[in-house]
């Protein structure tokens, strides 16, 4: 070959190596090994689950978790700021209401899982310390909706129904007073109930800032107590009789005449007698269930047989205990059925 055709040759192949390595890509980075460039699983947000985030999976839905407030309730004197002029509430009537369901739901409270009751159940009774709550809550929604009010006769439990109605009896003092029971709490504190400023007052706790209590769930599912109509409307009365006790020993601690009444009645008459103070205890949209009451206050109290009246208002049986000399022996009475049968008693005058 000559030297000519050498050169040529040499040429020739340099060129070729040249195309070659302008048409090479550049060096792949291996599947198994993510690039550089990209972050981590772990310096990555956290992405939202699936089911999370579609919108025909509902999210998963579980027990309520209340963070207390470690704040205190009040600072230095708990009644500054409180006008000791503002009227008070003095009396509730307990009334069957709807219990607000969400409610009734399982909630968390440091750790613990809390079951609130669904429904009224009695007998209920719990005896501990009872604190109270005012200004820092005032105005402010409660469990039930309802806007807390400290000048109220209200309370807060952790399990009991709401709303409800409980007996408050401060064991130190034996004052009592009946609540509504529509907010959640005492939390934090070893306390079985937290009372409104006004519950608190009537009890006479508000200087100690609590005491020892007990507490019983009124009975509201056969009882739907409301006033008395006004006396230009006529009402039927009817009075119990009892009837004699037949020949022979009475049992043993029932006086006679006999243990429970009869349910023979008087005539009926147009209305309680005028200038008389009455206690209300019960009222009923069934005649019997009135029947039913008048018995079981009459086998407890039999002292009662001549007080016991049934009144028909054309719209409700009301069971009424009177009439009464003077508001002094009525509030004893009322006291009387309140302690020892737990009933609402409602003072009134005609």
């Amino acid at each position: 070959m000559s030297f000519n055709s050498k050169l040529i040759a040499i040429a020739l192949l340099s060129s070729l190596l040249a195309a070659c390595n302008s048409s090479m890509p550049p060096r792949q980075t291996s599947p198994s090994q993510p690039p550089t460039s990209k972050s981590t699983p772990a310096e990555r947000p956290r992405a939202t689950p699936p089911m999370a985030s579609s919108p025909s999976a509902p999210p998963v839905m579980g027990p309520r978790i209340i963070n207390i407030d470690p704040k205190p309730e009040f600072e230095g004197n708990a009644t500054d700021g409180i006008d000791p002029n503002t009227p008070l509430e003095t009396s509730v009537t307990p009334r069957l209401d709807p219990i607000v369901k969400s409610t009734t739901k399982p909630y968390i409270v440091n750790g613990e899982t809390i079951t609130p009751m669904s429904a009224i159940a009695t007998p209920f009774t719990q005896t501990g310390h009872a604190s109270w709550y005012g200004k820092k809550f005032h105005g402010r929604k409660t469990a039930s909706g309802e806007v807390y009010d400290m000048f109220k006769l209200s309370a807060a439990h952790k399990t009991l129904p709401i709303p409800s109605y409980v007996r408050v009896t401060n064991l130190s003092n034996r004052k009592s007073v009946i609540v509504r029971v529509n907010d959640r709490g005492p939390f934090g504190r070893p306390r079985v109930i937290d009372l409104s400023y006004a519950a608190a007052k009537q009890l006479d706790i508000i200087q100690h800032g609590s005491s020892q209590v007990e507490v019983t769930l009124i009975d509201t599912t056969q009882q739907t107590p409301e006033p008395l109509q006004p006396s230009t409307e006529t009402v039927q009365v009817t009075r119990q009789i009892i009837q004699p006790a037949s020949a022979g020993a009475s049992p043993a601690g029932v006086p006679s005449p006999a243990s429970t009444p009869s349910t023979a009645n008087t005539s009926a008459a147009n209305g309680l007698e005028a200038n008389g103070i009455y206690i209300q205890v019960g009222a009923f949209g069934q005649e019997e269930n009135a029947d039913r009451l008048q018995k079981r206050i009459f086998t407890a109290i039999p002292e009662t047989q001549t007080l016991l009246n049934k009144v028909y208002n054309g719209k409700l049986f009301q069971v009424v205990l009177g009439p009464y000399p003077d508001h002094a022996l009525a509030a004893q009475a009322a006291s009387q059925m309140r302690d020892q049968l737990q009933l609402p008693a409602l003072i009134f005058s005609r």
